[in-house]
């Protein structure tokens, strides 16, 4: 029998067992140990069988059972690490390297200097070679990060690892200094002149950049027009421009726990494409009109200048709907400075008639915006909607204070209209035959949605097929009134598929919609700014170029990897500021216990959430009582001792405190309190 070849990348857990992925195989073929040779995490090898063991005895041998094919690593066709973090440590008079990622197991060996880091200095290094017969790889220093123990080392150190650059080309900020910082007469001309029009913003209290406005007046027939205003940044931006290019390349903005890595340079992001408070502004913009009960008549789009009267935070707009006493709403809590970017005018010092315009307006908005969602969720939209958490640093960058909101009726009423007027530009760039980027939700893969409702059975909610979406909407009620929603949840959301971006409208599972696509924030997202520069060639009657779909779509999923690489960076960057929150829960006397849940079982453990700031850890299952004799149940959903009455289960509320934290692997590990 000939030596079998295979091609696949090879993966290293977290015990050190090699495994390797290969396209044609349901299954990783699982390596023995000393089998990967000098192959690492990630690496594209070419596997090679080896000749079956031989064994002079073996007492489980039962007939003819053939044995299992063993591979090694043969060839390494391309290698899956370059540029990677690591701390420095000396090891018996030599400088070595220790990987962040605890997958590259083993120390790297420096070529040429250290460049003047010290002891336990975190480093971007780049994977040099590995060639045998050196026992360890070698790497070079690229950049000292600074001390290990340093939050805004971690900070730089997610800015190295995901690509990330606050600071623009020379070019680019040159470029951008041509930008007017006002609105000229000559750039009205021809535009919707809305000024005179109540007009506000709303968004966090901790938002730099204002890309959404809206504004309402009532109509002489009793029917009331709201307009959608977004900031008009392919007026400045124009196609092919260092701006344009370097936009393109960054693909959105990306919101780090306490800085902003913008998509365009703040003299445009905060300035002239910010709709700010009390200053004229280019919008595209999209009117609706409706009847006094909430019901959609038509929709139009057009160029317009906009002058918004005020900018509120959530919570602002939430005082308005909830408190009916003017003076009250006045003497609120104004968002502190130093977490917002341009609070406009304090409410103590607006008069009553503008308090009470502004009540009327976000009443009706609001009202408006209950019948758009009623409508949605029976058309089957699914509510997708989680907490959020937001944590605020000090100048030092130590996490000071964490907040968990969930969406509210402030927040429905400003995603509401968003979501209209995406689908409606989504809809006329369709009708007018118009080559566009799209944002696709495709549907999830039955297997998946199997999987679930076995899950789901085991909780006791029954559920028919779920690839009818009427199935899925009861399921989701369902699991929404289920005590352990959370957890149930979450195994939702893992069986369906991630958005992404197409040159086609592919439709949106989620929203349940054919058309849809992001025209709402051409700030922080490359494709808006694509659909923006569709639109202006639709209002102007501009005659239809022949598209490269081809490179569009090919745009489309450079847009797609961007948004990908930004979710990961802002979510690391939320995990280190937990991490650092509550390293200083260790060692405190007595222990600080914290409410979680349980939200996964396996047989090392178990994960949990925790209540207050939804930050995630593991439970190993050596910190419990040895003598209890904990071990998964035959379903997966528990931990059971000895004792059946004794039991970890899925969704169970307990107390817990700090165990460890590993900062290199970016893990909490917790024990019962």
């Amino acid at each position: 029998m000939g030596k079998i070849k295979v091609h696949g990348v090879l993966f290293f857990g977290k015990q050190g067992r090699a495994k390797v992925i290969v396209d044609d195989r349901d299954e990783p073929i699982s390596l023995a140990k000393g089998s990967s040779g000098t192959a690492l995490h990630g690496d594209t090898v070419e596997l090679v069988s080896l000749p079956p063991k031989k064994k002079k005895f073996d007492r489980r041998k039962r007939g003819n059972r053939p044995s299992k094919t063993r591979f090694e690593v043969r060839k390494i066709i391309k290698r899956g690490t370059t540029d990677f973090l690591g701390y420095l440590k000396k090891d018996l008079g030599r400088w070595l390297i220790e990987a962040e990622n605890s997958r590259l197991f083993v120390p790297f060996k420096i070529l040429g200097d250290q460049r003047n880091a010290t002891e336990h200095d975190k480093v971007l290094a780049q994977f040099v070679r590995w060639d045998p017969p050196a026992r360890i790889p070698m790497c070079k220093v690229l950049r000292v990060l600074g001390p290990s123990d340093d939050p805004l080392t971690d900070h730089k150190g997610i800015l190295a690892k995901y690509g990330l650059n606050a600071n623009f080309p020379e070019k680019v900020n040159i470029e951008s200094q041509s930008s007017p910082e006002k609105v000229s007469p000559q750039d009205i001309t021809g535009r919707k002149d809305i000024r005179k029009i109540f007009t506000l913003t709303i968004d966090p209290l901790d938002a730099r950049d204002f890309d959404d406005a809206l504004s309402i007046r009532e109509q002489q027939n009793g029917e009331w027009e709201i307009g959608v205003h977004i900031a008009d940044v392919s007026h400045y931006v124009k196609t092919g421009s260092a701006l344009d290019r370097e936009a393109n390349k960054r693909g959105n903005s990306t919101y780090l726990v306490g800085e902003v890595v913008p998509m365009l340079p703040h003299r445009l992001s905060n300035g002239i494409c910010s709709l700010v408070e009390g200053e004229d502004r280019l919008v595209k913009s999209v009117f609706f009109t409706f009847s006094d009960k909430g019901e959609l008549r038509n929709s139009k789009i057009s160029e317009s200048v906009i002058f918004s009267d005020k900018r509120l935070t959530y919570e602002q707009a939430g005082l308005f709907l909830k408190e009916n006493n003017i003076s009250k709403i006045r003497s609120a809590k104004p968002p502190p400075s130093r977490y917002s970017g341009n609070p406009g005018k304090p409410l103590d010092q607006l008069d009553d008639s503008l308090l009470n315009n502004l009540q009327k307006s976000i009443r009706k908005i609001a009202s408006i915006a209950a019948v758009l969602r009623k409508d949605r969720m029976l058309k089957g939209a699914l509510d997708l909607e989680s907490s959020e958490v937001k944590i605020l640093v000090d100048k030092k960058g130590e996490p000071e204070q964490i907040l968990q909101s969930e969406s509210d009726e402030s927040h429905h009423m400003i995603e509401e209209f968003m979501l209209l007027a995406n689908e409606t530009v989504a809809k006329e760039i369709r009708k007018k035959k118009r080559s566009g980027i799209f944002r696709v939700h495709p549907d999830p893969d039955p297997e998946k949605l199997e999987e679930l409702r076995g899950f789901l059975k085991l909780f006791g909610i029954s559920c028919g097929e779920l690839t009818g979406r009427k199935e899925v909407t009861k399921m989701l009620t369902a699991v929404n009134k289920h005590p352990i929603s959370q957890v149930l949840r979450i195994k939702f959301l893992r069986s369906l598929k991630q958005a992404c971006y197409r040159s086609t409208p592919d439709g949106h599972y989620g929203l349940a919609k054919q058309d849809y696509l992001h025209f709402t924030s051409p700030i922080r997202r490359y494709a808006d700014l694509v659909v923006h520069r569709v639109i202006e060639d639709m209002i102007r009657q501009n005659k239809s170029t022949k598209t490269d779909f081809s490179k569009l779509e090919n745009t489309a999923k450079h847009l797609s990897k961007t948004e990908r690489n930004s979710v990961d960076a802002e979510r690391e960057s939320v995990k280190d500021k937990l991490l650092l929150y509550y390293k200083k829960d260790i060692g405190k006397k007595p222990s600080v216990p914290h409410r979680a849940v349980i939200t996964e079982i396996s047989r090392r453990g178990f994960f949990i959430e925790l209540v207050d700031t939804l930050a995630r850890g593991f439970v190993p299952i050596r910190t419990l009582p040895r003598e209890l004799g904990y071990r998964v149940s035959s379903n997966g959903t528990s931990l059971v001792a000895k004792n059946p009455k004794l039991k970890l289960k899925l969704g169970q509320e307990i107390k817990v405190c700090i165990d460890k934290v590993f900062i290199s692997d970016k893990q909490l590990d917790f024990r019962l309190a």
